[in-house]
């Protein structure tokens, strides 16, 4: 494939033609993001108080780590159908698709009788809410089930559908939220709203895999062909995508919980309210990022060296800029977007909203050459130490809490992200000074 990126061959471009896409489903998914949370917190806070719906957040966060369940398999899988369907070997590319959800079923099931023994196990004096077995149980659920939506957008991904397959994830996503609200509605409890989301999700878990099962007409839903060889092949990369899910969780809902246990509830919403506005920074540098994962990969998968490494320089350069632009534009409208969206119940502090803006421009940062490593299963050593890097993080966020408070909290994930952006671009760096071939891409 021959890539020009002037501009006047970029708007006739196939490539461009579906990075704009790609952008738009981005942007779908950015604005259902930010637009939930926006709406969530009045509403929330309408039902509940402060101190209650920080506790919910808590709760919230514990599930979340079931949706590492799949061990990065379905991202590797991704990866591989798009090398053999480039390569024209659709039916090795539907082995591996099906054994992807073999090894998807074994441990979803595996996981729920985890957490359903460990539930039933602990105390039920362990949580001061009220049925927070249950709860937590509905909610593990419902994430458990998000897999397989996950697994129907792979269907799309790896047949040029990426926009698609982005706006069928989302819309998951805005069902699970719109049953929550009904539920908070309804019942202002925690069963209620979290069997809600329940419900909506299953809804919508059936719907993915009928659509996705109309996308193509050789990648089919069932473990009839199967290969042990194709999990344990797609096992080592997959295992290095389960590492930057951890990681991604420690980052994210790991300091929730920190916040949560030393902060409590209350600074637990301020907490996620700033970090909620300053990750518009992150969301925005992502809606150009992930549509450049699956052309990346096609690339390589066409040993197209020289396109490739274009792309990124200029997606390098956008991505820089649109971190920059977007953390000045984001801390000059905090102050109203805090009074309009918490009814002046979170106030605004200059110095809190720097540290949590100049931490999501340095994720933003990032952004680029993570998806650059992940595209081509090149991210062994991005895994490794950006889970360190959050292990780190965590650690000096819990020494200095004492003395630092939020700030100090602040500053630790900001140290944590620096980290993983060292990381990211010195092992761009390192391929493209070698020029590697691509492993994992292809069978």
């Amino acid at each position: 494939m021959s890539i020009t990126l002037r501009a006047a061959a970029l708007r006739h471009s196939p490539l461009a033609r579906r990075m704009a896409s790609g952008a738009g489903a981005y942007g779908y998914a950015q604005a259902v993001s930010i637009g939930t949370q926006l709406v969530s917190l009045p509403l929330f806070l309408h039902y509940w108080d402060m101190a209650t719906y920080g506790y919910w957040l808590a709760l919230t966060a514990l599930p979340f780590y079931l949706s590492m369940a799949d061990a990065g398999i379905s991202h590797a899988a991704c990866n591989r159908m798009i090398g053999l369907i480039t390569q024209g070997q659709k039916a090795r590319a539907a082995e591996v698709f099906q054994s992807a959800l073999a090894f998807l079923l074994a441990v979803s099931l595996l996981a729920l009788l985890v957490v359903g023994g460990t539930l039933w196990l602990l105390p039920s004096a362990t949580l001061a809410a009220p049925q927070w077995k249950a709860v937590l149980m509905l909610l593990s659920v419902s994430v458990v089930l998000a897999l397989f939506c996950s697994l129907a957008e792979v269907v799309y991904k790896a047949t040029g559908g990426y926009a698609a397959g982005t706006y069928l994830v989302t819309t998951g996503r805005l069902c699970d939220w719109t049953g929550g609200l009904i539920g908070l509605a309804l019942t202002q409890s925690f069963i209620g709203v979290a069997a809600s989301m329940l419900l909506a999700r299953v809804g919508y878990t059936l719907l993915s895999l009928w659509l996705s099962q109309h996308r193509t007409d050789f990648l089919r839903w069932g473990v009839r062909q199967a290969r042990w060889r194709d999990i344990r092949d797609t096992a080592k990369p997959g295992a290095l995508f389960f590492s930057l899910s951890l990681t991604n969780a420690l980052s994210l809902q790991g300091f929730t919980l920190l916040v949560a246990a030393t902060l409590g509830p209350a600074a637990t919403a301020v907490f996620n309210t700033y970090r909620t506005i300053a990750r518009v920074v992150v969301q925005v540098t992502n809606a150009l990022s992930n549509p450049l994962w699956p052309e990346l990969t096609a690339l390589k998968g066409q040993q197209g060296d020289g396109p490739f490494w274009q792309l990124y320089r200029r997606a390098k350069r956008l991505g820089l800029l649109i971190a920059t632009a977007g953390a000045l534009l984001v801390f000059l409208a905090a102050p109203w977007l805090l009074e309009v969206w918490t009814h002046g119940q979170i106030p605004f502090t200059a110095t809190t909203m720097a540290l949590f803006l100049l931490y999501a421009a340095t994720c933003s940062a990032t952004q680029v050459p993570r998806v650059v490593l992940m595209s081509i299963n090149r991210h062994a050593g991005l895994a490794a130490q950006s889970l360190l890097a959050a292990a780190v993080a965590l650690v000096v966020a819990w020494l200095v809490w004492p003395r630092a408070g939020m700030t100090g909290v602040v500053g630790a994930m900001v140290l944590g992200e620096a980290l993983v952006w060292l990381t990211a671009t010195r092992a761009v760096h390192r391929l493209r000074t070698h020029h590697p071939q691509p492993t994992g891409v292809a069978a």
